[in-house]
């Protein structure tokens, strides 16, 4: 799980890039009333994940710095002592493929969505979206390639996951990175808040847990307090919440609720895995494939436990047939995935003699 782990401060400087992203999209903005409302979704979006950081900080130092970096030199001095700072660069690329994905102007769950529903990309900004994220990419020290090879591969991973069923058109907002969009349409905001609340934003209630936790989604962040990682880490990221089997019922509940957002984990995992884990250039190959194997091992141990959920309904008869549904699709879905991940480790261990 380590692998898909951020610390805190890695963690702020994502959703800090993130803010500049906005930031960039609000600046190219030529309607005057849209660039006002965009703002204001701005200023709630960034008080949403500085509430969220708030509840991931674990020591005096991370409470004191829960506010993101909003001067962009600040920003870029964050990055140099991060970097300077870790001995395995796996973190940089997380953070950029969380960037790759991020969707702007995703809603807050709240009676305000409906004041900003109408907000997307401008159309000044969406022909540099892709420049800006390689500029971000030269920031972190990762090559400019990556940024288009997380987004057409997570695209191909969302069409093998699916089948190219005709799922694939309910889920179009999903497939461009809508996540949260997704979640908010197919879950009530009451039942959601429960679920993650104690996940993502543990002492927060109301209207500022319900934003902090769909916030979080959106930044593609699920705080790790549950799922027994170490090494401080503080968030999950890159799709490795389907392997969550410490976090109690919360993640598959939401996966139950929301198959969807299985699909956008399991394919933002395979990216993670074959763009990311299997290409390190700072581990020892037989390193690399004993973490695959491991990682293998504990996608088959999460099918197994949802397996087991969707007996335990199917024996208890309390009128759950649509949880029961969701489930197996939910199972349906991480099989294919386990399948292509399997497929990818053995080509792998194939290319560098390690079968």
């Amino acid at each position: 799980m380590d692998q898909f782990g951020l610390n805190f401060s890695q963690t702020r400087i994502l959703y800090s890039f993130q803010y500049f992203l906005l930031k960039e999209d609000i600046d190219k903005e030529t309607d005057f009333v849209k660039k006002h409302l965009k703002r204001r979704w701005l200023n709630k979006w960034r008080e949403s994940v500085e509430n969220f950081l708030e509840t991931i900080a674990t020591n005096d130092l991370e409470k004191n710095n829960c506010l993101l970096y909003i001067d962009y030199s600040l920003l870029e001095e964050a990055v140099k002592r991060m970097k300077c700072s870790i001995n395995k660069r796996r973190p940089l690329y997380s953070i950029l493929l969380e960037l790759s994905l991020f969707t702007l102007y995703a809603p807050f769950g709240t009676e305000d969505d409906e004041q900003f529903k109408s907000l997307k990309n401008s159309d000044n900004f969406c022909p540099t979206i892709l420049e800006k994220l390689e500029f971000f990419a030269n920031e972190l020290g990762i090559e400019r390639g990556c940024v288009q090879n997380f987004k057409s591969n997570y695209q191909k991973w969302s069409n093998e996951i699916t089948g190219y069923n005709p799922l694939n058109m309910l889920l179009g907002g999903l497939i461009g990175g809508a996540v949260v969009a997704v979640v908010a349409a197919a879950i009530a905001i009451p039942v959601l808040v429960p679920l993650l609340a104690p996940i993502l934003a543990p002492g927060l209630s109301g209207a500022a847990a319900i934003s902090a936790v769909l916030a979080a989604l959106g930044g593609g962040a699920i705080a790790a307090g549950g799922f027994g990682m170490a090494g401080g880490m503080a968030v999950i990221v890159g799709g490795g919440a389907i392997l969550g089997t410490g976090a109690g019922t919360g993640i598959s509940s939401l996966f139950a609720q929301s198959p969807g957002l299985a699909v956008r984990e399991a394919a933002k995992f395979l990216v993670t895995f074959n763009e990311i884990i299997l290409v390190q250039r700072d581990v020892i190959k037989q390193e690399i494939a004993l973490t695959g194997r491991n990682i293998i091992k504990e996608q088959r141990n999460k099918i197994n436990e949802l397996e087991e959920q969707i007996l335990d309904m199917q024996m208890a008869n309390d009128n759950n047939q649509e949880r029961i549904n969701n489930l197996q699709q939910v199972v349906k879905y991480f099989r294919k995935a386990l399948e292509i991940s399997q497929y990818l480790l053995k080509e792998f261990l194939h290319k560098n003699g390690l079968a």
